[in-house]
C-alpha cells in the first residue's frame, strides 16, 4: 500500500485543522459577528490601533499599520495580495505559490514536513504573523512569548472566509478592499447558484471526492472540500460520515455508486481526463459505477478547492461545471 506523502498530510491538517486526517471530527463553524470588531468611522479608513479577536478567540491589538507581514498559509497569503496587502509582505511559506510575486519572498517554512524556521521568521522582525487555527496552536503560543503579534484564522465555509478577509483587511489597514472583496465574492457564488437552479429539478447529483487513492480516502461533508460540494449542488456519496477527511472501503463506495467522481489535479499528476479515467475503471468493481460508465471523472485544480480564500469562487465554478455541465454549454 501507498504511505500519504508529507505534503498531502500537510494540506489535510491545515484544512481539517487537528481533526484533518484523524479520528475526530471537524464542524462547520457559523459565521460570529463576535469575531469582527465594531469600528469607528476612523478606523474604517484604516486607522490605527485596531483591536480583533482571531479564531483562538485572543483579542489582538494591532497598534499601528504592519509593515513587515508573514503569512503562514497559501490561503492567508492569496488575501492579503487580493486586497492589496502585498507590498507589505516579507515572508510565507513554499506552498505559497500565487500571485507570482510570492516568488520574492522570504520562505519561513517549508511544506514538507510543515517545518518553520523560527530564526529566519525571527531575523524578518515581522510585526504582524498570520497562522492557521489548531494546527498552528503551540507556534502560535511560542510566538506570542516571543512578542511577535500573531493573528489566527481557519475557514471550513464560505462564511468563515469572510470572517478571515474581514479579520486580515481590518488588521493591515485595507478594510475597504476587504469588504469589496466579500461583496465580490458573494455576488459571484450567488450568480454561479442561480445559473444552477433551472437544472436541479432532478435533484441533485451524488458525488464522490477522492482525496488520496491508498488508501482510499475521501472529503466528508464537514470538510472544506465537502462544504463546495454542497454549495454547488452536489450531494455527497459519504454525507454521513463525520470524520473531515476519513477512509473509506472500496466496497462500500461501489454501492453507493457516485454519478460523478472529482479528483484532486495535483502539478505533479496527471493532467489527462481520459487517462484518469481509464485508470479508475481498471481497479476492481470501480467500471460498474455510474460515474466512470458514463465518463463523469473529472479533475480539479487542487489549489482552487484545497485553499479556503479568494480564489473558492474559482473552484465553485469548476465543481458546479462538473456536476452541471448542461448549465454551462453556452459560455
Amino acid at each position: 500500500m501507498k504511505k500519504i506523502n508529507p505534503g498531502l498530510l500537510l494540506i489535510l491538517m491545515m484544512l481539517g485543522g487537528s481533526a484533518g486526517c484523524g479520528s475526530g471530527t471537524t464542524e462547520l463553524k457559523p459565521a460570529s459577528s463576535e469575531m469582527t470588531p465594531a469600528l469607528s468611522d476612523q478606523q474604517r479608513i484604516s486607522e490605527f490601533p485596531v483591536v480583533l479577536k482571531d479564531y483562538r478567540g485572543r483579542e489582538i491589538e494591532i497598534p499601528q499599520k504592519p509593515v513587515h507581514i508573514i503569512s503562514l498559509l497559501p490561503s492567508h497569503t492569496e488575501i492579503l495580495y487580493a486586497i492589496g496587502a502585498g507590498p507589505q509582505m516579507v515572508g510565507c511559506t513554499t506552498s505559497c505559490n500565487y500571485p507570482a510575486e510570492t516568488k520574492d519572498l522570504n520562505k519561513v517554512a517549508i511544506s514538507d514536513p510543515g517545518v518553520v524556521s523560527l530564526e529566519t521568521l525571527v531575523a524578518l522582525k515581522p510585526d504582524l504573523v498570520f497562522l492557521g487555527g489548531d494546527y498552528h496552536r503551540l507556534l502560535a503560543d511560542r510566538l506570542t512569548k516571543l512578542k511577535i503579534p500573531v493573528l489566527s484564522f481557519e475557514s471550513q465555509s464560505v462564511a468563515e472566509i469572510e470572517l478571515a478577509i474581514r479579520g486580515i483587511s481590518r488588521s493591515t489597514g485595507h478594510v475597504e478592499s476587504g469588504d469589496e472583496l466579500i461583496r465580490e465574492m458573494n455576488q459571484e457564488i450567488k450568480a454561479i447558484q442561480d445559473q444552477l437552479k433551472p437544472y436541479q429539478k432532478q435533484g441533485r447529483p451524488l458525488v464522490f471526492y477522492q482525496v488520496w487513492d491508498q488508501p482510499l480516502m475521501t472529503a466528508g461533508p464537514t470538510s472544506f472540500i465537502g462544504a463546495l460540494i454542497k454549495l454547488a449542488g452536489g450531494k455527497n456519496v459519504f454525507d454521513d460520515v463525520k470524520i473531515a477527511y476519513p477512509q473509506v472501503s472500496e466496497e462500500t463506495l461501489i454501492l453507493r455508486n457516485p454519478e460523478v467522481i472529482l479528483l484532486p489535479q495535483l502539478k505533479e499528476g496527471s493532467t489527462d481526463p481520459a487517462a484518469t479515467l481509464l485508470k479508475l475503471s481498471q481497479r476492481p468493481g470501480w467500471k460498474q459505477m455510474n460515474a466512470v460508465k458514463n465518463k463523469r471523472v473529472y479533475l480539479i485544480e487542487d489549489d482552487l478547492i484545497s485553499r479556503p480564500g479568494p480564489r473558492v469562487v474559482q473552484g465553485l465554478q469548476k465543481i458546479a461545471q462538473a456536476l452541471y455541465p448542461e448549465a454551462f454549454q453556452e459560455q
